[in-house]
C-alpha cells in the first residue's frame, strides 16, 4: 500500500471520520471511509481501482473517482475533467433523411403529462432575479459538461436578428400554427433580439435522441435530458447542477417561450450535429384534441419528435447561428428569442448581464492553482465584446476573492497565498468532523467612483468542486466607517454530494430540512449555524459603535492601520481613544498614544491623506522624543520599505524635516502620511531618548 505517514493519514481522514470504522487508522481504512463517504462499497472491482489509484498517487480524491468509474488517465489527472462518452450515431434512414422545412410537434394531453405553465413554475421561488438566474443556470449546464483540459468557453451574446434570419425563422424552423404561442407574431415584426447562449470545450448534448426507448448501459442522456425530460436529476451530486428544472429558465426569459438548440457530440462515427426548437406556451385544443402548450419542431419519426441531424443540422445551424463549430469541435449554443431581462435594449441587457456574471459567475473569472481559468467567459452585444471587470481588482469581490485562494490553498494542502490583507481561515465542524473551511477578509471601502456600491458583509456559499455561487449569507455590517469584511465557505469534497442534495431546484440556497438522511441533515444545518457564528465572532472586535460627531471618512485607514492585520500587534488607532502598543521606551513611564485619526481627499485620485494625534502619557517633564514608523501590512506582517507607489511618508506637521518629536507629558503632535485607498497601513511608534534626534 502507499507509505502515507500516521500523521498525513490522521489529516486526511478528517473530512470522513464519520465514515471510519472502529478500530486501526491505516490507508486501507481510510481509502473505506472515503468510498463510504461518496456511497461506494469498498469491495470488489472498485475497491481495487481505488487501491491502485492510491497507490500510484497518494490522493483519497482521486481514489474515490478512479473506483467510480473514470479512467485512469482522468483520475489522475488535477482537473478531473469527464471524457466525452461516445454516442451511438443516428441512421439517417427514412425521415430522418429528409430535407425541408421543420416538422411541429405539439404535445398532446395524456396521462401524468404536464402541461406547459406548469413545467415553468418547477424552479419555485428562486431568491435571484431571472437574469441571474438565466447564467447561472446555463453556466453550470456548461461547467458540467466540460471535456479536455482547456477553459470551457461560456458566450452570451445579445443580438438583433437580420431579416433574413426571421424569415428563415418563420418558413423553416417554426412551421404550423404554433398555436398557444406568439412566436410567428413576434418573428413577422421589425427589429427581433435573441440571446445566443454558446459553450465550447464540452461535450455536446449526447446520447439517444427519444426518450420512450430503453438507454444503453453507460449511455449518456444529454439530449433528451434537456429537451423532453422534465425534472431529470443528475447522477453526479459534486457538480453544479443536480435538478433537470433549471433548463426551464431559457423558456422563462423568452417574451414567447421558444428556444433553438444545436449541439455537436461524440458519436462512433464521428462528431455528429443535433438541431431542434422547442417551446412552452398556452394549453389550447386543436382537433377535438387538447395540447399541454409544449411544442417542439425537428422531424417526426414513429409519431414522436427528433432532432435532425448531420449536415442539414450543420447547414441550418450556420445560418441561424452566429458562433459556429470548428472541424471536430464540440459543445451545445441555445438561441432565445425574444428575450426579456428587464432593460430597454441589447446595451442595456448587456451590462444587465456582466452584473449577473461578475456577482455569480466570479469564481470562474479566477485562475486555479495551475494558473489556468476555468471558464472564458464573455458577454457580447452582436458579437462585440461587453468588458467583464476582473473580480481580484474589484472594489467588493476582491475581499471574497482572497477568501476563496485562502480556503483553495487550505483544503488542496497547498501553500497559502499572499495576500494584501489578512484572511482568517478555520474549520467547520461537527463534532469532530471537519464539514468545510471558512475563510474571513477586512479590507477598506474603496472611495470616488466606487463609493456608490454595496459594502460587503457577507460570506458567500459555495461548493467544493463547481465553485459556482449558491448564496450569500448578509450577517452585521462593520462599525467603523471605511471597512467592510467578507467570507467564502466551502465543504470538503467528501461532503459536496451532501451539500447539493440539500438544494432547491435553482440551486440558490442549502435547506438541511429538505434532507432525509438524519445525520446529512445535521451536517448541512449545523454548518450554516457554524458559519453565522464564524462570521459574527470574526465582526464582534471591530462592531463598537463611534460617536455620531466622528470625522472618519470611507477611506477608512483608522482600523487598517493595524486591526486589520489578523495576529498583527501594531500601534494602530484603530477606534478613538484607544490606546496605542508602547514602542521601545527608556522611560517606562512614558508611552505614545495614537489618536483618532483624520481623513482628508488627497490630491492623487484613490489616494487619502491621513492625520494621526499623537499623545505622550508620562515619562520626564522635559518631554520624550517620538519616532513614527510607517509601513505597508501584509498578509505576513508589515513591509516597512515604503513603495511609493502605494504610501508616501508625509512626517510631523509644523516640524517639517524632522523625523521625530519631542513631546511633553499630556502633549500632542500630528503626524500625517498618504496611501493609496487599496492597501493597509501599520503605525508604529518608538519612544527615544529626551536627547536624542535620530
Amino acid at each position: 500500500m502507499t507509505e502515507l505517514s500516521a500523521q498525513q493519514l490522521i489529516a486526511a481522514l478528517a473530512p470522513v471520520q464519520r465514515h471510519h470504522r472502529p478500530g486501526e487508522v491505516s490507508a486501507n481504512s481510510v481509502l473505506a471511509a472515503y468510498l463510504r463517504a461518496a456511497d461506494i462499497d469498498p469491495e470488489g472491482g472498485a475497491w481495487e481501482r481505488a487501491k491502485e489509484e492510491l497507490e500510484r498517487t497518494e490522493n483519497f480524491d482521486l481514489a474515490v473517482r478512479a473506483a467510480a468509474g473514470e479512467t485512469r488517465e482522468s483520475a489522475r489527472s488535477r482537473d478531473t475533467r469527464p471524457r466525452a462518452a461516445v454516442t451511438r450515431a443516428t441512421d439517417l434512414i427514412g425521415a430522418r433523411a429528409s430535407r425541408g422545412p421543420l416538422n411541429w410537434f405539439p404535445q398532446r394531453f395524456e396521462p401524468g403529462a404536464i402541461q406547459g405553465a406548469g413545467a415553468k413554475k418547477l424552479l419555485g421561488t428562486p431568491n435571484v432575479s431571472m437574469e441571474e438566474l438565466l447564467v447561472r443556470e446555463t453556466a453550470q449546464n456548461s461547467w458540467d459538461a466540460r471535456i479536455g483540459d482547456r477553459p470551457v468557453e461560456f458566450t452570451l451574446n445579445l443580438r438583433q436578428l437580420t431579416s433574413e434570419i426571421t424569415d428563415l425563422l418563420l418558413d423553416s424552423v417554426f412551421t404550423g400554427a404554433a398555436s398557444g404561442t406568439r412566436i410567428r407574431e413576434v418573428l413577422s415584426t421589425d427589429g427581433v433580439n435573441a440571446v445566443e447562449i454558446s459553450d465550447r470545450g464540452t461535450v455536446g448534448l449526447g446520447g439517444p435522441v427519444r426518450n420512450d426507448r430503453a438507454i444503453p448501459p453507460e449511455s449518456v442522456t444529454h439530449f433528451i435530458d434537456l429537451i423532453f425530460n422534465i425534472g431529470a436529476t443528475k447522477s453526479d451530486l459534486t457538480s453544479g447542477g443536480t435538478y433537470g428544472f433549471g433548463k426551464s429558465i431559457a423558456y422563462m426569459v423568452s417574451e414567447v417561450g421558444a428556444i433553438i438548440v444545436w449541439s455537436r457530440c461524440a458519436t462512433d462515427r464521428g462528431p455528429e450535429d443535433r438541431l431542434i426548437a422547442s417551446a412552452i406556451g398556452d394549453v389550447f385544443e386543436l382537433d377535438e384534441f387538447r395540447y399541454t402548450g409544449r411544442h417542439w419542431w425537428g422531424r417526426t419519426v414513429d409519431g414522436r419528435p427528433e432532432p435532425i441531424v448531420g449536415p442539414a443540422a450543420r447547414e441550418l445551424g450556420d445560418r441561424l447561428f452566429a458562433k459556429t463549430f470548428g472541424a471536430d469541435e464540440l459543445g451545445t449554443s441555445i438561441l432565445i428569442l425574444a428575450p426579456d431581462l428587464g432593460a430597454p435594449g441589447p446595451e442595456d441587457d448587456a451590462a444587465v448581464l456582466t452584473e449577473a456574471v461578475l456577482w455569480n459567475l466570479w469564481p470562474k473569472l479566477l485562475p486555479d492553482e495551475s494558473g489556468m481559468y476555468p471558464m472564458e467567459i464573455r458577454v457580447e452585444v452582436d458579437g462585440v465584446d461587453h468588458p467583464i471587470p476582473d473580480p481580484s481588482t474589484h472594489p467588493i469581490l476582491s475581499g471574497p476573492v482572497s477568501c476563496l485562494n485562502a480556503v483553495r490553498a487550505v483544503q488542496s494542502g497547498a501553500p497559502r497565498p499572499h495576500s494584501l490583507f489578512a484572511v482568517d481561515v478555520t474549520e467547520v465542524k461537527r463534532y469532530s468532523e471537519v464539514l468545510g473551511h471558512i475563510a474571513l477578509t477586512k479590507y477598506p471601502i474603496a472611495s470616488g467612483a466606487a463609493s456608490g456600491l454595496p459594502n460587503s458583509h457577507a460570506v458567500t456559499l459555495m461548493r467544493h468542486g463547481a465553485e459556482l455561487v449558491v448564496r450569500k449569507i448578509e450577517r452585521a455590517p462593520l462599525a467603523e466607517p471605511g471597512f467592510q469584511w467578507a467570507g467564502v465557505f466551502k465543504p470538503v469534497g467528501a461532503l459536496d454530494p451532501t451539500f447539493a442534495r440539500s438544494e432547491p431546484p435553482a440551486h440558490d440556497d442549502w435547506s438541511p430540512a429538505s434532507l432525509q438522511d438524519k445525520i446529512q441533515r445535521s451536517q448541512v444545518k449545523l454548518a450554516m449555524q457554524r458559519i453565522q457564528e464564524a462570521a459574527d465572532r470574526f465582526v464582534e472586535p471591530y462592531a463598537s459603535t463611534r460617536t455620531a460627531s466622528s470625522t472618519s471618512s470611507a477611506a477608512g485607514v483608522g482600523d487598517m492601520l493595524a486591526g486589520l492585520m489578523a495576529g498583527s500587534s501594531g500601534s494602530a488607532p484603530s477606534r478613538a481613544g484607544s490606546a496605542s502598543r508602547p514602542g521601545g521606551t527608556r522611560s517606562s513611564k512614558a508611552s505614545a498614544q495614537l489618536g483618532a485619526p483624520q481623513w482628508t481627499d488627497s490630491s492623487t485620485p484613490g489616494w487619502t491623506r491621513t492625520t494621526v494625534p499623537v499623545r505622550l502619557v508620562g515619562g520626564p517633564p522635559t518631554g520624550s522624543r517620538v519616532r513614527i514608523e510607517i509601513g505597508i501590512g501584509t498578509d505576513g506582517g508589515t513591509e516597512r520599505q515604503i513603495d511609493p507607489s502605494y504610501l508616501r511618508d508625509g512626517g510631523w506637521e509644523e516640524q517639517e524635516g524632522t523625523p521625530t518629536a519631542l513631546i511633553p507629558p499630556g502633549g500632542v503632535r500630528n503626524y500625517w502620511f498618504e496611501s493609496s485607498d487599496a492597501i493597509a497601513v501599520d503605525v508604529a511608534t518608538r519612544i527615544l531618548s529626551e536627547d536624542s534626534d535620530e
